[in-house]
């Protein structure tokens, strides 16, 4: 920050009987301290309902009851043995569960559009939910498996009640954790969906914006 110039002039007489005016100018700046402070940043909540931000919020929650489904019958695990595909669903779903949340956050608060630019979000969102959907169709098979109970020795060891299938019961909770990750792996196809054509559509506004 700085004033306006200030101007003097001097006028001297020279010994030869002349005079030589003089001017000067004189200018005043002020250095100011940096001054940091938070404050609520743009968001962007219209965003979040549209269909990208009510898939993340369907993923989530979805995410949470799957885990809470499998984990209530034998707890929380390691799984071992034959039951080692579980251990590995919920590992691969907590992961899923943490990385949707964080898209949903980088979204709501516009993050991707200002302080967090750099990095391809929507590239980003394309490759994980694409890998997530083939994952989580995978482990519907799987979980399916688990579900019937055909994998025991011994049938009463299941701890749940239901129907008769090759002389061993129905795990409900783990069968509906089967439905749950296909339904999952239907969402994440949708989003890997929606990624790719906000993918195309940026791709054409930066064309249009430098034509």
């Amino acid at each position: 920050m700085s004033e306006p110039p200030k101007a003097q002039i001097y006028t001297t007489a020279q010994p030869d009987g002349t005079y030589v005016t003089t001017t000067t100018k004189e200018t005043t700046r002020y250095r100011e301290d940096e001054v940091y402070s938070c404050g609520l940043g743009r968001t962007d909540a219209a965003r979040c309902m549209h269909p990208m931000g009510i898939l993340r919020l369907c993923e989530i929650f979805l995410a949470l009851v799957a885990i809470s489904l499998i984990t209530s019958v034998y707890g929380p695990g390691p799984f071992k043995g034959v039951l080692f595909g579980q251990t590995m669903l919920l590992i691969f779903a907590g992961v899923c569960l943490c990385v949707s949340f964080i898209f949903l956050i980088v979204y709501f608060f516009a993050l991707d559009e200002t302080h967090l630019d750099f990095w391809p979000w929507n590239l980003t969102d394309l490759v994980f939910s694409a890998t997530a959907s083939l994952f989580f169709f995978i482990m519907t098979f799987v979980e399916g498996y688990y579900s019937t109970g055909s994998w025991a020795n011994n049938c009463n060891d299941i701890g749940s009640d239901g129907f008769l299938h090759n002389g061993c019961r129905l795990v409900y909770e783990w069968a509906f954790a089967a439905a749950l990750c296909f339904l999952l792996g239907c969402l994440y196809g949708l989003s890997a969906f929606f990624a790719h054509r906000s993918r195309f559509q940026e791709a054409d506004h930066r064309r249009f914006r430098y034509e």
